[in-house]
């Protein structure tokens, strides 16, 4: 996007940040320099710092960040100004950033039985680095029936008058996944699910237009946690459903192999990590993560989704691709909560 603002939630050492302008003077060339001021503990600089531009022209520049000593997970602001030579206006554009241990993907994809993949991570530090392998784990499917609710509006004593609740008792998990996929319920209905941890509080809800529902919970405390669906438009009076749930331990271990990956880290540097399955069941959709830490323990996950046939790239593409995506249905205009998002995984 070519915002006049500029803004990145994690910056692991050093990113490059580009952004187009044009020159909207009808009359001459216009000749621009650049005035930074960076924000408390970055080095900012621009490329090219000065830029001649005829009516209608346009020119690109490059902005590059470095974290200097600016601490993790707290919000810098500067600002970069095209000041016009010779003429009494100025261009501005605001900068927010924001430093971060580490960058990688929130997740990568593979298929089947066995297969490999490979992913870059970024760091914010100098210091000692491991990545282990979790999973992978194959979806649990409970097949179930919901009845309509008669006033659509969720609570949880709509038990088994237009919602069922299901229970998964969990223990030392790094990741806890809920989804019900298009496939998974007729065309028509429109099921949603709420999500309880183990104090009774309410955490996640996804309540997207149609069935198409997608919750991520990371590092889940131990308990046991209460699924809930909910029969807001159920044709006919009650929808099939099948509720597919991975519970991913923290503990490392399984058919994911971690094969390759750097054991120290440099700040503004940068390494792969190469990882490789085998072993798993022909048409099954399966979920596991890549942990990384160093020294003080934790500090993100990468997660990895791989199907082993049809059907499961079904389930997985749907989740992958469909839950950002906006419905028709009148409750659009509640507030939607479709993810719960891993909070140290960095991107821009």
């Amino acid at each position: 996007l070519n915002l006049p603002s500029i803004g990145v939630s994690a910056i692991p050492g050093k990113i490059s940040v580009f952004r187009t302008v044009t020159n909207v003077q009808p009359y001459g060339a216009t000749v621009y320099r650049a005035d930074i001021h960076a924000p408390e503990g970055y080095e900012v600089n621009v490329e090219p710092k000065r830029m001649r531009l005829r009516p209608g022209e346009s020119a690109t520049f490059e902005l590059t960040i470095v974290n200097k000593t600016a601490p993790v997970d707290e919000w810098r602001f500067g600002s970069i100004t095209w000041e016009a030579q010779g003429d009494n206006y100025e261009v501005y554009s605001p900068i927010a950033v924001r430093g971060a241990l580490l960058a990688t993907p929130d997740a990568i994809s593979g298929t089947g039985t066995e297969g490999s993949a490979s992913f870059d991570v970024q760091f914010g530090y100098t210091g000692s680095y491991t990545a282990a392998p979790h999973g992978l784990e194959p979806a649990v499917v409970i097949n179930d029936n919901v009845r309509q609710d008669p006033d659509q509006d969720f609570d949880p004593s709509d038990l088994g008058n237009g919602a069922n609740v299901h229970e998964f008792s969990l223990s030392g998990a790094a990741f806890f996944r809920i989804a019900i996929p298009p496939e998974a319920t007729e065309a028509e209905a429109d099921l949603d699910v709420f999500v309880y941890d183990p104090t009774g509080t309410q955490v996640a809800s996804s309540t997207n237009g149609g069935t198409d529902e997608l919750i991520d919970i990371v590092l889940p405390a131990d308990g046991v946690w209460q699924v809930y669906v909910h029969g807001w438009q159920a044709p006919g009076g009650d929808s099939d459903y099948s509720l597919f749930s991975w519970i991913v331990s923290a503990t490392p271990g399984g058919s994911l192999n971690v094969d390759a990956a750097p054991t120290t880290a440099t700040l503004g540097g940068s390494g792969t990590v190469e990882i490789s399955w085998s072993g798993l069941t022909p048409d099954a959709a399966y979920l596991g993560a890549v942990s990384h830490s160093n020294e003080s323990g934790l500090i993100g996950l990468t997660l990895v989704e791989v199907n082993t046939g049809e059907s499961a790239a079904a389930v997985t593409n749907d989740i992958s691709t469909g839950l950002a995506t906006d419905g028709s249905s009148a409750k659009d205009e509640e507030e939607m909560d479709n993810h719960i998002f891993i909070p140290f995984v960095g991107g821009e």
